[in-house]
């Protein structure tokens, strides 16, 4: 891996791209075990049910918060490209390091993207380290609780995920066995419907089978949950939005897809709907 903290940074060129706290002259003393710096990033990357992006930030008080940053090719090196420009700075300053990294990796991909991923997992790890600096729970630096508890919901597979049947077998298996009360199924399966992958729209057919699957669960389970159905946007923006419709006797929690980003069928698929001003009731967007 290349040895970055050597490295030509041309943003230190540009003060406008350069927040650090030395350049913002942050330099006065907190007390009460804050004044606190960073030694060391170190990321890891661990092969579950997808490729865990793990991300450790270590302090000269003894203490080191711990992230997770969303899978991508690339992320762990992003993630060490960035680390030159947290050693020495206090992992309290949260908003400004966020900002700081925003700016400095700008030329690289800040905008959007494995950059932002690699930068959300830093921050995660900066808000668990402010928690154990200061001995207090991260949710209570982000404004305090809602609720004690918080409704997950389960997101259920099965060896044959095309079949309606073995989707409501799973779905009764999960509300009776394991008590959740909210459930997920993917709809981007094999209908046998298909004739060409690279059109993103549904046939009559694949509509038809979908559907099965959506009654199939929410007729098995009734109201003991509540459930959703992901696309992860496999399908046109078009695709989704009336296949719901095609079963007048089914209501589920939710109907999950993705346009992918900066395609042309979803820009209009957005003009289209701001025109009529009558988004669906039935689709949410993810």
């Amino acid at each position: 891996m290349v040895d970055y903290s050597g490295l030509h940074d041309p943003n230190a060129e540009y003060t406008m791209r350069e927040l650090s706290a030395e350049t913002m002259d942050v330099t006065g003393e907190r007390g009460g075990g804050r004044d606190v710096e960073i030694t060391d990033v170190q990321t890891t990357m661990v092969d579950g049910n997808f490729p865990w992006t793990l991300v450790r930030i270590y302090t000269d008080a003894g203490v080191a918060g711990t992230g997770e940053a969303y899978w991508g090719a690339g992320v762990p090196e992003l993630i060490e490209r960035m680390k030159p420009f947290l050693l020495g700075e206090n992992p309290l300053d949260i908003d400004r390091l966020y900002e700081h990294l925003i700016q400095k990796m700008s030329g690289e991909g800040s905008v959007e993207g494995v950059t932002v991923t690699a930068i959300s997992g830093i921050e995660v790890a900066l808000h668990d380290l402010a928690g154990k600096i200061l001995d207090l729970p991260a949710y209570q630096l982000l404004g305090g609780k809602y609720r004690d508890e918080v409704r997950v919901y389960c997101d259920c597979h099965t060896e044959d995920e095309a079949d309606p049947e073995a989707c409501a077998d799973e779905a009764e298996r999960v509300v009776e066995e394991l008590g959740y009360d909210a459930l997920k199924f993917d709809l981007d399966v094999p209908s046998g419907h298909e004739k060409d992958r690279a059109n993103r729209h549904l046939r009559p057919g694949e509509i038809r089978h979908k559907v099965d699957i959506v009654e199939a669960v929410t007729e098995r389970v009734k109201d003991r949950a509540d459930v959703a159905f992901d696309c992860h946007w496999t399908f046109s923006g078009a695709a989704p939005s009336g296949s719901p419709r095609s079963s007048s006797r089914t209501t589920c929690g939710g109907w999950r897809t993705r346009c992918r980003p900066k395609t042309s069928t979803c820009r209009r698929k957005s003009r289209s709907r701001r025109r009529r001003r009558s988004p669906s009731a039935r689709t949410a967007t993810a």
